[in-house]
């Protein structure tokens, strides 16, 4: 990715609601709904997200050191207010939300853009 795309992109972090999602190496995995984020870095590209510290959220990340984040908008209350509880896999859902995949592309911790297949 670019550096202007990788700019243009954490500068459209607009104010909201979010649901985060995760996957940990064991393949456990957690969703929760955030509203604190922002624009931390743009080299490397970082984002600040505020996820409770005793959260099986923070613990899954923090392990695995990925994470997807999905922007809601307008119509979505009932998606958010479905991740303010702890929910299971099942299948490609998880809380009855469908399709998961918690992190189709990422920034590994170095800043560099890699493509999840």
């Amino acid at each position: 990715m670019d550096q202007d795309a990788k700019k243009t992109a954490l500068r459209m972090i607009p104010y909201g609601i979010y649901v985060l999602t995760a996957e940990g190496k064991d393949g456990s995995v957690a969703a929760a709904t955030v509203n604190w984020v922002t624009q931390a870095s743009f080299s490397p590209p970082l984002v600040v997200i505020g996820v409770k510290a005793d959260s099986g959220a923070h613990s899954i990340v923090k392990e695995s050191g990925a994470f997807a984040l999905n922007m809601l908008g307008k119509g979505q209350q009932g998606v958010a207010f479905n991740f303010f509880k702890s929910h299971e896999r099942d299948g490609d859902s998880i809380g009855g939300e469908a399709p998961y995949n918690p992190h189709p592309s990422r920034f590994n911790r170095d800043g560099h853009y890699r493509k999840m297949l």
